[in-house]
């Protein structure tokens, strides 16, 4: 063996010097290189996992937002709508009120205007009776010369 680490030029003590500052260098790098990288990637981790959990919930709540929001466009549609037929019905029942109404009127004043003229009629024939029988009597008067 000592021929075999003559041939390759190996010096045992400087074999073990490097073994040790081998050591040492990787004792320094784990405890002030690797030991904060790795702190920093896990509090990166971790901040990922938390945003990617916020950005869950605020999905779920823009989901939850967007029912709602639908729910009540269609609520407020269906209450337009009924109150678009509501008004509708209203508007047909005023009018078919008024139109009765009118109609009423309308033949209430043809009754009125009736009986207006029939009076006028029988009046305008009272009137001429009593013309006549004054015109007869006049000329029966005239005829026979006494007074009826």
């Amino acid at each position: 063996m000592d021929k075999f680490i003559s041939d390759f030029g190996i010096q045992p003590i400087l074999l073990l010097a490097q073994i040790v500052n081998f050591a040492i260098l990787l004792f320094l790098l784990k405890k002030f290189l690797y030991g904060p990288i790795t702190k920093v990637l896990d509090k990166r981790r971790d901040t990922i996992e938390e945003s990617l959990k916020n950005a869950e919930a605020i999905e779920i709540k823009l989901a939850k937002t967007e029912e709602e929001y639908q729910k009540r466009i269609d609520k407020a549609s269906k209450e337009s709508r009924d109150m678009i037929e509501e008004t509708s019905k209203a508007t047909s029942q005023m009018m078919s009120d008024a139109k009765a109404q009118a109609t009423a009127e309308m033949q209430d004043i043809l009754k009125k205007g009736q009986e207006s003229i029939q009076m006028e009629r029988q009046k305008m024939q009272q009137e001429m009776r009593s013309e006549l029988t004054q015109l007869v009597i006049n000329t029966l008067e005239q005829v026979t010369g006494k007074v009826i």
